[in-house]
């Protein structure tokens, strides 16, 4: 089973004021209905001829300083770069050949600094570097480091979830106090301005009793009774170019949006409210053809119940499925949780630990473009980051 589970401390974040923006159609067809305890049919995707598969070994710099694969982050992949962070703010930039382009750390307290990085994405269209720091608020910087300026948004809002959508906009996901039940927020899926943080709200997803995908949990760490907070890795929301999948956490139907449109895509049977705990819909990854999603149990246990699905857009059916990687031997399967990071439409990216991806070299587990790229790999590596650009 996946780790869907991720320990956060418990952050504060925010609510926003509807303004008018999308309509809602209703298709003419019958809504499709997936069962979350169906046992449908399996498809195997073989994800070399879906989609070129590119390997690239990387030497990231990890916390301390150390090389290390662990404790650096990958923030983002785009057309040219590939961007990665680590918790002490190091900031490195590589060329998809794998060479280090530049590196920065603007950690610390001054108005051109950020005091922490939550996350980080690269705007494509403007050729910038969002980092999200504290206090509500981006820090905008060029690739070597040079500070561009502040985005602020408003202090009701809390933005965990965010996605690149158009250039002048991201696509955000309002979560601030929903575990706390004081979120009052009946629209919680906005466009952030890119230029001075005003927020337009999707009003046709509504959504009049939220829920959010966090557990809390009451420790007693040295001899302190702390409250934490057990995050699902989950997503309400898939981007694609200028199609997007928005499926709140207490919503029984998935809606689709393309064009300032938005219309339902299909439901889910039982309802969200129909068990103690919750299973949420999560969704993954989008191509031109296919939405990955899951369904995952608001648990903190590691047996919880979890359940990947395959929704087909042409014949508007549901399938598990196995996407799987055939340099391997056996096939490898694709991890297709896209939660964190920001990356081209239609690009799946994975990451394998060098170290793990020589010893299938070693044992002849390898074929094709894996083993040419294995051949040639440098003591210094610390993984290979693995891109899959589906073909659309």
């Amino acid at each position: 089973m996946k780790n869907k589970l991720l320990l956060f401390l418990l952050v504060g974040l925010v609510s926003c004021k509807p303004s008018t923006q999308t309509k809602t159609d209703v298709p003419e067809y019958p809504l499709p209905v997936v069962d979350v305890n169906a046992e449908y049919p399996l498809k195997a995707l073989e994800a070399n001829r879906l989609a070129e598969v590119i390997y690239i070994p990387l030497s990231k710099k990890s916390s301390k300083g150390k090389q290390d694969y662990y404790t650096s982050f990958l923030g983002t992949v785009s057309k040219d770069w590939i961007i990665s962070y680590t918790h002490e703010g190091d900031v490195e930039i590589f060329e998809h050949a794998g060479v280090k382009q530049c590196s920065f750390n603007r950690m610390g307290s001054a108005d051109e600094e950020y005091y922490y990085i939550f996350s980080l994405l690269w705007d494509e269209a403007n050729r910038e570097i969002w980092i999200a720091d504290m206090f509500n608020r981006f820090k905008i910087y060029t690739l070597d480091g040079n500070f561009q300026r502040v985005v602020q948004y408003p202090d009701s809002l809390k933005i965990k979830i965010y996605e690149p959508y158009t250039a002048d906009s991201l696509l955000c996901y309002d979560n601030y106090l929903v575990a706390d039940g004081l979120n009052k927020n009946s629209y919680p899926f906005f466009l952030l301005s890119k230029t001075n943080g005003e927020v337009k709200t999707i009003e046709s997803v509504r959504v009049s009793q939220r829920i959010d995908n966090s557990e809390r949990l009451i420790m007693n760490l040295d001899g302190k009774q702390q409250v934490l907070n057990f995050v699902l890795s989950t997503s309400p929301f898939v981007v694609n170019g200028d199609r997007m999948v928005l499926a709140d956490y207490a919503q029984d139907t998935i809606f689709y949006r393309q064009h300032e449109t938005v219309y339902p895509l299909f439901a889910r049977k039982p309802s969200v409210y129909a068990s103690l705990p919750f299973i949420l819909s999560s969704m993954e990854f989008m191509t031109s053809r296919y939405l990955f999603f899951s369904f995952v149990e608001k648990s903190q246990s590691r047996d919880r119940f979890y359940r990947d699905l395959l929704f087909d857009f042409a014949t508007q059916s549901f399938f598990r499925y196995e996407l799987l990687n055939t340099d391997f031997q056996p096939s490898l399967a694709l991890f297709t949780n896209m939660v964190y990071g920001n990356y081209p439409s239609g690009w799946l990216v994975n990451e394998m630990g060098a170290e793990r991806f020589l010893k299938c070299h070693r044992e002849g587990k390898l074929k094709g473009k894996a083993a040419e790229v294995a051949e040639k790999m440098k003591g210094t590596d610390t993984c290979v980051l693995i891109l899959y650009k589906f073909h659309e």
